[in-house]
């Protein structure tokens, strides 16, 4: 145990180095001594730290077969944490990053973001258009590394962002798990074999466990995210700015009859508008148009006082009212 007692925390790259190297001064101090399987995992998880400790955990809860086995929690967590020197050999270890068993999605796009910024890091801002690309790469990589039977139906849609294309991956996982659980179910009912039966019946019943948990977890997520979405909303409406005048207008309240604007009756054109006949534009334009249909010079056929059908009342909120000086568009023209 002095010689377990001198092996560093493993944490992750960046502050605790290459993992090869750390594994192997671990496995010195407990080929040393002799320790059984279970002993050896308890040791190895004492020694880890952040996200190598919560990679640990999450692979022993995901797959609990398999993480009974030192060799293999040191092969995931040598695929996870090992790094290579150069960046021709990171370039190559991103194009060939897959997403492992059992690993959750967003785990296997975090180390897809880390390893592309370690083969081709950029400092300072970035333009949309280097974004976009860097981030389709990332998309792209992602994809590639997904299993067959959740990368096809994802592979040829277009998404908005490496954010919607996460949670569209975790969903159709999640429904692929689901379709292959009902196949053991089935697969288990219609065996003849009991004892083997009983067995598959076991391990379906884990199964559907870790997939109800996955799905409740998703559903937390989005539920929290909801709740986030309505608090900011109603945050932005606290601060709406206040109405002119104080306070908002009651729409039941109808407008004093002072207020009510007069509406202008144009005899030219047969409605009310907002000016009369003697500062109308339009009979201005045709001063020198002859009428087709009374041969008379100021107006087109389509104003004709032979067609004019009879005043109309004026609109509702409005009383008829003639203005004694002339208003709108020619209200500056000197009077002849």
């Amino acid at each position: 145990m002095q010689a377990f007692g001198s092996v560093t925390i493993f944490c992750d790259r960046q502050r605790s180095g290459r993992f090869d190297d750390w594994v192997a001064h671990l496995e010195s101090a407990l080929d040393l001594g002799n320790f059984e399987e279970a002993r050896k995992l308890r040791l190895m998880r004492s020694k880890l730290y952040g996200e190598a400790a919560e990679e640990f955990d999450t692979f022993k809860l995901d797959h609990p077969i398999r993480a009974q086995e030192y060799a293999a929690v040191k092969a995931r967590l040598f695929k996870l944490f090992h790094s290579t020197e150069t960046r021709s050999q990171r370039s190559v270890e991103f194009h060939n990053m897959k997403r492992e068993p059992e690993e959750n999605m967003r785990r296997y796009a975090n180390r897809i973001r880390k390893a592309f910024h370690k083969a081709y890091p950029m400092e300072g801002i970035l333009d949309s258009a280097t974004a976009a690309s860097r981030e389709q790469m990332m998309m792209d990589r992602f994809l590639e590394g997904l299993p067959s039977d959740v990368q096809i139906p994802l592979k040829y849609k277009k998404f908005a962002s490496f954010e919607a294309l996460i949670d569209r991956a975790e969903l159709t996982a999640l429904a692929v798990e689901e379709s292959q659980t009902r196949v053991r179910i089935h697969a288990a009912y219609a065996s003849t074999n009991v004892p083997n039966n009983q067995n598959e019946l076991t391990s379906v019943l884990e199964a559907l466990h870790r997939l109800s948990a996955k799905v409740d977890q998703n559903a937390t997520t989005q539920n929290m995210e909801l709740q986030k979405s309505l608090a900011e909303m109603k945050r932005q409406l606290a601060h709406k700015p206040p109405q002119m005048g104080g306070k908002p207008r009651d729409p039941n309240v109808t407008q004093p009859e002072a207020f009510k604007r007069a509406a202008l009756f144009c005899e030219f054109h047969n409605t009310y508008e907002f000016h009369t006949e003697a500062d109308c534009f339009a009979k201005l334009q045709q001063k020198n148009e002859v009428c087709r249909l009374c041969r008379n010079l100021g107006h087109r056929q389509n104003f004709c006082p032979t067609i004019r059908k009879p005043r109309p009342p004026p609109p509702a909120g409005h009383y008829a009212d003639t203005p004694t000086a002339p208003t709108g568009a020619l209200r500056s023209q000197p009077e002849n």
